[in-house]
């Protein structure tokens, strides 16, 4: 996994969400067929996997056994424009505080490159498919909400554009 194409993130897993969402991330999302879960992005891209080392793991570790689990809950979906269908997390400070904890501790890897000013979290339902199946997606996921959940842990993926290439590196849970 040291091809110029792979890549690390920083992701919170939401399980709890899966049985709802599989099925339409796996149509509409590719990061799902890459072999990413359904998802709230802390970090990404991350350290380059070829230079992460045990040092990153056990600075994360340090500065993650700092971080309390949190409860969440899913209302409803929303949209970045007509192009990504996602749901939000309400509330979302929790995902807001650990990205800016891995942040203020990683600054050279700011989320989405720095793109944003803040960062909106959120867990991606559909990027980039036709519209109409977006929107069939949206419709067929609402009788499913509210979705409860609870960040427990953060996990350090890395993989490439491949089908299934993204594995899970290491799991940093948080306290209870």
């Amino acid at each position: 996994m040291d091809g110029a194409d792979t890549k690390s993130a920083l992701l919170f897993p939401v399980p709890e969400v899966e049985p709802y969402v599989a099925a339409w991330r796996e149509q509409l999302d590719p990061a799902s067929r890459r072999g990413i879960p359904a998802h709230v992005t802390a970090l990404f891209p991350f350290i380059p996997p070829v230079s992460l080392n045990p040092r990153t793991t056990e600075s994360l570790a340090q500065l993650l056994s700092t971080v309390d689990q949190f409860d969440f809950t899913f209302f409803s979906t929303a949209w970045f424009d007509d192009r990504v269908l996602y749901l939000a997390p309400s509330p979302d400070d929790g995902f807001r505080n650990v990205t800016r904890l891995l942040e203020s501790a990683f600054p050279l890897y700011p989320p989405y490159e720095g793109k944003y000013d803040e960062p909106t979290p959120h867990l991606t339902i559909g990027d980039g498919a036709p519209p109409d199946d977006l929107r069939r997606a949206e419709e067929a996921l609402r009788p499913s909400f509210p979705m409860v959940a609870t960040a427990k842990e953060l996990w350090l993926m890395a993989g490439g554009m491949e089908p299934h290439s993204w594995t899970v590196l290491e799991r940093f849970e948080f306290k209870s």
